[in-house]
């Protein structure tokens, strides 16, 4: 018996590898195929579902630009290892509200926190005069116990009075600052580059040395343009894409 008969429905006016690829879906996202779980070849699978090969590998190719299955020359065709996507271009929610937001779960561990006297260039980013402290933290976020994420972030304690106190392993920071501002987060400037991982960073995120990632340099502002904390982000680009919706009139 074949257990693929039910997969497509040829009378269906849904083209045959658009169903296929649904299919895929389906066993991915019920974690029957988990990451890294390796396809059947093209051959025996095209031969269960009873259609062509071409139909097969328009199946597989429209997934693979999707970032849901991966080639790998000489070896097959494997469910890729989810990336987590975060709208950089279009809304300014933080990297903990991305991740909630698409279900991920997810681990922050909080290497540093304590209140220091700033350089210069972030005194500059502040405004700052030479003997106020900031709070300075820095983390790592995990999936499924990998790093993905390490942070470092600068906050004006005199907007957020008590905010060192915070359990950051259970806090978002833009929350944090929302709730010990009593304001909201009103906007927020990004810079990207890709850069290669020095020595410090590489041990935190588990990748060689110069490896690539991309790195942010953020400010954020709460109403009034009032800068309220800084962020430098070091994100594993294995791990996490960029996403960016974009509308021309």
């Amino acid at each position: 018996m074949n257990e693929h008969k039910n997969v497509i429905d040829k009378n269906s006016p849904k083209p045959l590898y658009s169903q296929i690829a649904d299919w895929f879906r389906e066993k991915i996202i019920s974690k029957e195929w988990s990451k890294n779980h390796q396809l059947p070849a093209e051959e025996d699978l095209a031969k269960q579902l009873e259609v062509s090969r071409g139909t097969l590998r328009k199946a597989i190719s429209s997934l693979i630009k999707e970032g849901i299955l991966i080639q790998i020359q000489g070896k097959g065709t494997f469910v890729a290892e989810p990336k987590v996507s975060h709208p950089f271009g279009q809304e300014l929610i933080s990297f903990a509200e991305s991740m909630e937001r698409e279900g991920i779960q997810f681990e922050t561990k909080v290497l540093e926190k304590r209140l220091i006297h700033p350089n210069a260039s972030i005194q500059k980013k502040f405004s700052l005069i030479e003997d106020q402290t900031v709070l300075y933290l820095k983390r790592v976020r995990y999936i499924d116990q990998e790093p993905v994420i390490l942070l470092e972030n600068y906050i004006q304690v005199n907007l957020c009075p008590g905010i060192e106190l915070v359990e950051f392993e259970r806090i978002p920071l833009f929350t944090a600052i929302e709730n010990y501002s009593k304001r909201k987060i009103k906007s927020g400037i990004r810079q990207f580059e890709a850069r290669g991982l020095e020595e410090e960073q590489s041990a935190l995120l588990s990748l060689p040395i110069g490896a690539p990632v991309l790195y942010i340099d953020q400010i954020t502002y709460l109403d009034e343009s009032i800068p309220v904390e800084v962020s430098q982000v070091w994100l594993r680009s294995d791990k996490y894409s960029m996403a960016s919706y974009l509308h021309r009139d």
